[in-house]
């Protein structure tokens, strides 16, 4: 949860592209649901708490 760039492993490249859809809602134009870490339909605080948690950490590809 939280790799957003593909390379399996939660990094400042996948900050920076959590950083560009935060604020999006469900239904704006530009929305991506796999930045919607807590699925809410807002990207917002509490997915940045999920995604600072797992920062440095590795993904499983399961």
């Amino acid at each position: 949860m939280g790799c957003c760039n593909g390379d399996g492993i939660i990094g400042i490249g996948d900050f920076l592209l959590f950083v560009a859809q935060f604020g999006f809602s469900e239904g704006d134009e530009g929305y991506d649901v796999r930045f919607d870490l807590d699925g809410d339909g807002m990207i917002g605080i509490s997915d940045f708490l999920i995604f600072a948690n797992a920062f440095g950490k590795a993904v499983s590809s399961n």
